[in-house]
């Protein structure tokens, strides 16, 4: 009798002790793990902030369900978020905005065709400014965030210092910025209404050169292998001239590697002698 009794008790207590880890479901909400690892630059680290908030489609609740994050994460590279219930297939986003529309199976992405040039950024920092939001597709309860886009470099190397207006990158097939769908193989899929050409706007004009160092210019982009690029450069008091461009693969950034696709316009001499120079990638 004694025996039984102590196998009752023990009974019990594995029944509580397993009521005690019953999923987080049943409470009307779910949490997710978020990884923002791979959004990591070598110059900038990358953490999650207080506050964090990123949105997520798939959820029984609604569309653009806002996620926060729980604060045991704040500061660390992968972080834990909760939310209402989700269906199982989820989409995210990052930040979170109110506005922000997409669904479940395709996320939109609007990468600008029109840039500015900023003195004070370098190729992080525009990055950045023209790549809002990170995308992520849930995969085993877990989120792991990457940009759509990636950055180009172009240097205009030539012994005389030239006034540039603007730089434009265009292809006659490709699409390098509009509206895209980020779909859950990784890829940034172009609809019909993208552009097929990137235009950095240099205001006034920004000299090619200080003294012994040329100037960085930055565009970002579409990712791809592009066959048909070609380059214009606006200068101020100068005749524009372009250049058709060797094959070029302008990678998707990522935190392993901030992959940036640089073009080095050389000459000679002056404007004139553009048409038939080199041009270097590295």
């Amino acid at each position: 009798m004694l025996i039984l009794i102590m196998a009752a008790v023990i009974s019990g207590c594995t029944e509580q002790k397993e009521m005690d880890f019953e999923p987080i479901d049943n409470s009307g909400y779910t949490i997710l793990e978020a990884n923002i690892e791979s959004l990591l630059f070598d110059s900038q680290e990358r953490l999650w902030p207080e506050d964090a908030c990123i949105g997520i489609y798939g959820s029984e609740m609604g569309e653009n369900e806002c996620y926060s994050i729980k604060e045991a994460g704040v500061g660390l590279k992968s972080a834990t978020f909760y939310g209402p219930l989700v269906k199982g297939n989820v989409a995210a986003y990052y930040p979170y905005s109110p506005s922000y529309i997409g669904n479940a199976d395709g996320m939109p992405v609007t990468l600008e065709s029109e840039q500015t040039y900023n003195p004070e950024a370098d190729a992080v920092a525009h990055f950045q400014a023209y790549t809002p939001r990170a995308y992520g597709y849930m995969q085993d309860g877990k989120i792991n965030f990457v940009y759509p886009n990636g950055i180009l470099h172009v240097s205009v190397e030539t012994y005389e210092t030239l006034v540039v207006k603007s730089i434009t990158i265009s292809s006659a097939s490709s699409a390098l910025a509009g509206l895209g769908i980020f779909g859950k193989d990784g890829a940034l899929s172009m609809t019909e209404t993208s552009q097929k050409a990137v235009v950095l706007d240099c205001g006034e004009g920004v000299l090619s050169r200080n003294g012994d160092d040329f100037t960085d210019f930055y565009m970002t982009l579409v990712p791809g292998t592009y066959e048909d690029l070609e380059i214009s450069i606006e200068l101020d008091g100068e005749a524009p001239f372009g250049r058709i461009l060797p094959p070029i693969e302008v990678k998707r950034v990522s935190a392993a590697d901030f992959a940036i696709a640089s073009v080095s316009i050389t000459a000679a001499g002056g404007p004139d002698d553009f048409i038939d120079t080199p041009v270097e990638f590295e």
